[in-house]
């Protein structure tokens, strides 16, 4: 998955990460100065990236981040999609009230997962990132 930053500051020591800023796309994938139904303008995200060609501060490079990213994005998003539809769907011998509850608690249960995954990958830094290119 490749995106476009900016680079703002260069590391302290040879061969460290570079900070960049990549403005995140909204999901219509447009511009949200005139449309006003986005709460706002996209926030920025800062991210630190390797480095193999020289970049200075201010370039605009191509960032590459490997697919774990995706892998992520399926738990983050499937697992109480998963989690709702098994707590639903196996106690079938419950009234249907019953049921939207142990879906709900699954459901829950799930958030609660994909929060705890990510509090584990901020911390190990799972996520790796790497200048491709400069724009």
């Amino acid at each position: 998955m490749t995106q476009t930053a900016t680079v703002t500051a260069l590391p302290a020591v040879s061969g460290g990460l570079v900070e960049l800023t990549v403005v995140r796309r909204t999901a219509c994938g447009h511009s949200c100065d005139g449309c006003g139904r986005c709460a706002g303008r996209a926030p920025e995200l800062v991210i630190h990236a390797e480095s193999g060609i020289p970049v200075r501060i201010g370039d605009k490079v191509e960032v590459f981040s490997d697919n774990r990213v995706l892998g992520l994005a399926a738990v983050v998003y499937g697992l109480p999609v998963a989690l709702f539809l098994l707590g639903y769907l196996l106690p079938g011998f419950l009234p249907e009230g019953w049921r939207y509850a142990c879906g709900g608690g699954g459901f829950l249960l799930g958030l609660c997962a994909a929060a705890a995954v990510d509090r584990v990958l901020k911390r190990k830094a799972a996520v790796s990132y790497r200048i491709v290119r400069k724009l």
